[in-house]
C-alpha cells in the first residue's frame, strides 16, 4: 500500500528541485549573454585568466626560463590586444601544467579559448553526473535534480568559467579519483589523481589521506604518474626550471597573491584571509607574524583532525572522500572564490546521502538542522564572494563533515549490529 504522506513529500520536492533548476538555468543563461557581449566588445579580454595560460603554453617549449617572469608576461598580453595588464597579474602554475597543454599555444588565442571553455564545461559536465551517481543511490529522481540544481547555481562555477580557470578541470580529476576508489578500480583512480597532483599541488593532500585510508593502489599510481610527469618536465624543460619554481618563484608569487586586495577576503576566503579581514574590521589588525602562526595552527588543527578521522575510516566511504576535499580546500593558504568550485563535491555528497537516507540521522546534528547549514551554504556560494562569506561557507562544510562521524550513539550501534 503507497503512503500518500511519502508520495506527495516525493512530488513536491520533484516539483521544487524542477523549479530551481529553472532558476539556475535562467541565471546561467544571463550570464552567457554577458559573456558573448565582452566576446563582441574586446575578444581578447574575454575569459582573461586564460591569458595566462597561453602565455605559459607559448614560453614553455622554447623560452622556459621566462615561465615566471613579469615583465614578459605583460609585453604578451600587449601584443595579444589584451587590456587587463598590471602588477596583480602573473602565471604560478606549475611548469608541468605548462608542458602538459601547450599544444593549445599552436592554435589562434580564440581558438584556444573556446577549445579550453568547451572542453572545460563538458568535464565538468560529466564529473557532475559521476558525482551524483556517486552521492545519491536512492531512486528519487526528485533528489538529482535538486543536485544538479545545486551544482549550477554555485557562483564559482560560473566565475570560473567566465574567467576560462581550471577548477573545472580539477574537480573531473578529483571526481574520477573518488568515483573509481568507490567502484573498487584503484589503479585506474591513481591515474586520474596523480595527473591532478601533476599539475597542482594542492590534490597532494588528498593523495595523503586517501593512503591514510589505506588505498594504498591508487596513492602508488598516483605518485608514480605525479613523478613521472614530473622527471618527463624536467628532461624537456631542464630541472632547474623545477628547482627554481620550487624554491624560488612558487614562494614569489604567493607573496604576490596574498598581497592582492590587502590579502584579504573576499579575495582570499582562506583562514588567514579571514583572520586578517575580520581583526582590521574590529579596528585590531593582526601582526604578519601573529596571522601567519595564529592561520597555521587552526589549518594543522583541521588537518590533524581529518587525518584522524579518515584514519577512522567512515562506515560510508563517500564521506571520507568529502572530508579528503574538504581538507584540501581548508589547507589552502589562497582560497580564491573559483576554488570553491571544488566544494561542490563534499556539499553534494553531504545532500546526497542525506536524502538517501531521509528519517535517520547521520549526524551529531539533527536532519532539519544539517539541512538548514547545507542550505544556508547553498545560499552563500549563489553570491559572488562578500567580506567573508565563503570562508562560512567552507568551514561549515567542513563542521558538517566532521559531524558524519559522531552520529548518535544508538545509531551507531544499529549499523555496527547491521554490519555485523
Amino acid at each position: 500500500m503507497f503512503n500518500a504522506s511519502t508520495v506527495r513529500t516525493r512530488s513536491n520536492l520533484s516539483v521544487g528541485a524542477a523549479l530551481l533548476l529553472l532558476i539556475a538555468i535562467a541565471c546561467l543563461a544571463l550570464r552567457i549573454l554577458h559573456v558573448v557581449a565582452k566576446f563582441r566588445g574586446h575578444a581578447p579580454d574575454a575569459f582573461g585568466d586564460f591569458n595566462f595560460y597561453l602565455y605559459a603554453f607559448s614560453v614553455v617549449l622554447h623560452d622556459p626560463a621566462r615561465l615566471y617572469d613579469h615583465d614578459a608576461l605583460i609585453a604578451f598580453l600587449q601584443g595579444m590586444g589584451a587590456r587587463s595588464t598590471g602588477d596583480d597579474i602573473f602565471y604560478a602554475y606549475p611548469p608541468q601544467f605548462a608542458l602538459m597543454f601547450a599544444p593549445l599555444a599552436q592554435l589562434t588565442p580564440l581558438a584556444a579559448k573556446i577549445v579550453w571553455v568547451s572542453v572545460s564545461v563538458v568535464l565538468f559536465a560529466v564529473g557532475l553526473y559521476l558525482l551524483i551517481r556517486m552521492a545519491y543511490r536512492g531512486g528519487e529522481r526528485g533528489v538529482g535534480l535538486l543536485l544538479v540544481a545545486v551544482a549550477l547555481l554555485s557562483f564559482p562555477l560560473v566565475e570560473d568559467t567566465y574567467d576560462g580557470q581550471s577548477n573545472e578541470l580539477l574537480f573531473f580529476l578529483l571526481v574520477a579519483t573518488f568515483a573509481l576508489v568507490e567502484r573498487g578500480k584503484g589503479y585506474a583512480a591513481g591515474l586520474f589523481l596523480g595527473f591532478a597532483m601533476a599539475i597542482k599541488l594542492t590534490p597532494v593532500a588528498v593523495a595523503g589521506l586517501l593512503l591514510l585510508r589505506r588505498e594504498w593502489r591508487t596513492f602508488v599510481i598516483a605518485s608514480v604518474v605525479a613523478i613521472a610527469l614530473t622527471l618527463i618536465t624536467g628532461a624537456r624543460l631542464g630541472f632547474d626550471v623545477l628547482w627554481h619554481y620550487v624554491v624560488s618563484d612558487m614562494p614569489r608569487l604567493n607573496g604576490m597573491a596574498l598581497a592582492m586586495s590587502g590579502g584579504g577576503a573576499p579575495m582570499n576566503n582562506a583562514v588567514r584571509g579571514a583572520m586578517q579581514t575580520l581583526s582590521t574590521t574590529f579596528g585590531m589588525p593582526m601582526s604578519a607574524a601573529l596571522l601567519s602562526i595564529a592561520s597555521h595552527a587552526l589549518v594543522a588543527a583541521a588537518c590533524a583532525l581529518s587525518a584522524y578521522l579518515v584514519f577512522r575510516r567512515h562506515r560510508d566511504n563517500r564521506i571520507d572522500y568529502a572530508l579528503a576535499a574538504m581538507t584540501m580546500l581548508v589547507a589552502y593558504p589562497i582560497l580564491e572564490p573559483i576554488h570553491m568550485v571544488l566544494a561542490l563535491i563534499p556539499l553534494l555528497i553531504l545532500l546526497g546521502t542525506a536524502f538517501e537516507a531521509r528519517g535517520e540521522q547521520l549526524s551529531a546534528l539533527a536532519p532539519r538542522w544539517e539541512m538548514l547549514f547545507a542550505a544556508v551554504v547553498v545560499v552563500l556560494l549563489f553570491f559572488a564572494a562578500k567580506f567573508v562569506s565563503y570562508t562560512v561557507a567552507a568551514l561549515i562544510i567542513y563542521g558538517l563533515c566532521v559531524a558524519r562521524y559522531f552520529p548518535p550513539v544508538a545509531l551507531g550501534r544499529q549499523q555496527a549490529y547491521r554490519a555485523g
